[in-house]
């Protein structure tokens, strides 16, 4: 009928608006992770991912939660259909008086890298530590975000996406989680628009390839 929209229900839409990141992975998962998937989120923190929606077969490791680094994860070789990996993305520079310590302290990460080659060195570590760990077929869930660091801006997400690619790894969606804009520091000038929103990529190992005989 002419003029009639019809809307769908329960659509997944690409862009999530929430100040949490909550209502992001239930986007996410409703998708990508099945109800008999083993999934192990690897930067755990305090389960602010889970607060929505919490798959039946949930690992999490964190340096606070049980003393494990996402770099040397206890699982076997292709045992774990699903990774969540939520890394520090923003190198912290000099940056004593911001929010960015407090949040690694209480993530267990004091050992960070300040500078964008090491926290980027940091984050492809872990991605190469997530592939060991999947099944064939499976799943890695990587947040990541854009930012400024010394005045110039550091592609984040292109980082990652790059990373997964190299790895074989195949880009099967991209959520963008619009949060909000945080407090603007007093006193400084304005040169770039700002970051309100960050991504979760999902990416999929390559099936296991049949050898024929």
């Amino acid at each position: 009928m002419k003029g009639l929209t019809l809307e769908m229900p329960g659509l997944i839409e690409s862009v999530v608006r929430s100040r949490e990141n909550g209502p992001l992975i239930a986007a996410a998962s409703e998708l990508w992770i099945k109800p008999d998937d083993s999934v192990v989120d690897v930067t755990y923190g305090l389960g602010k991912f889970w607060t929505v929606t919490r798959p039946e077969n949930l690992v999490g490791h964190d340096l606070v939660v049980d003393g494990v680094d996402f770099r040397q994860l206890p699982e076997a070789d292709g045992s774990v259909d699903v990774v969540v990996f939520d890394p520090p993305y923003i190198a912290q520079g000099g940056r004593e008086t911001s929010t960015v310590p407090d949040m690694l302290e209480r993530y267990g990460l004091n050992d960070v890298p300040k500078t964008v080659p090491g926290v980027q060195g940091m984050i492809a570590d872990g991605i190469r530590e997530a592939v060991r760990v999947l099944r064939p077929s499976g799943r890695l869930f990587v947040k990541c975000m854009d930012y400024v660091n010394g005045g110039r801006l550091v592609l984040g997400r292109h980082h990652v996406v790059t990373t997964a690619l190299e790895l074989e790894l195949e880009q099967v969606d991209e959520f963008v989680h619009h949060s909000g804009l945080g407090p603007q520091p007093p006193g400084r000038a304005q040169l770039h628009s700002r970051r309100a929103h960050s991504f979760l990529c999902v990416f999929q190992k390559p099936p296991l390839r049949r050898v024929k005989p």
